[in-house]
């Protein structure tokens, strides 16, 4: 796996160009935090919408695929229920691989992520590393992304992956308000959809063929 780190902010975000966005929440968390805020944030709230109208719940095993808009360079957005916040780690890394698994299962090379916070960072870099069940590559936001590569190199005996740094005319900046809202925040735009993985060796994206 391909993984570099990146800072948790929204200029950061603004920049990466991958294929999806996954995106860990818990049920017990209001308002969204981390990755997930920013997203919001930068969507108008529309995270948040869902999560009021009951589309999204966090609760653990949840799986929710919609399309995050042209406010964001992504193609797909996964939203995955964690449960509540206070758990063991090790049901924790389970969830995460599993919802990791379902991403590759659907056919994503790149993905843009960050690992709930609970997490110690030898156990995230384990989790991305060791068991190889995400995308191809990822891109991996963290409050300490140097931690996180500091452990990765570590844990391969290699070199740090890539640490991607802010630009300086932006580091600091305050975030701007998000956009107005477009059309496909209005009535007649695509819902979120269950996530449900398919059947080994299956194309989840072809279209049952109809009886004659």
């Amino acid at each position: 796996m391909d993984l570099s780190f990146h800072p948790l902010s929204l200029d950061a975000l603004d920049q990466v160009t991958v294929e999806s966005l996954c995106l860990f929440i818990a049920s017990d968390q209001r308002p969204l935090t981390g990755l997930a805020g920013l997203a919001d944030w930068r969507l108008s709230g529309k995270l948040s919408r869902l999560l009021r109208a009951g589309l999204v719940s966090g609760d653990a095993g949840e799986a929710v695929l919609t399309p995050p808009g042209p406010r964001m360079a992504f193609e797909k957005m996964f939203l995955f229920g964690l449960g509540q916040l206070e758990q063991g780690e090790e049901t924790l890394v389970a969830q995460i691989g599993a919802a990791l698994q379902k991403v590759s299962q659907a056919g994503v090379r790149t993905a843009a992520l960050q690992l709930p916070a609970r997490l110690a960072p030898d156990a995230a870099v384990k989790m991305l590393v060791a068991e190889l069940k995400g995308p191809t590559r990822a891109l991996v936001f963290s409050p300490e992304p140097q931690k996180l590569a500091a452990v990765f190199a570590q844990m391969t005996g290699g070199r740090p992956p890539p640490l991607v740094k802010e630009p300086a005319a932006v580091r600091h900046r305050t975030p701007t308000p998000p956009p107005m809202p477009r059309a496909e925040d209005k009535p007649g735009a695509p819902g979120p959809q269950r996530y449900v993985p398919p059947a080994p060796k299956q194309n989840i994206f072809q279209k049952n063929k109809k009886k004659p």
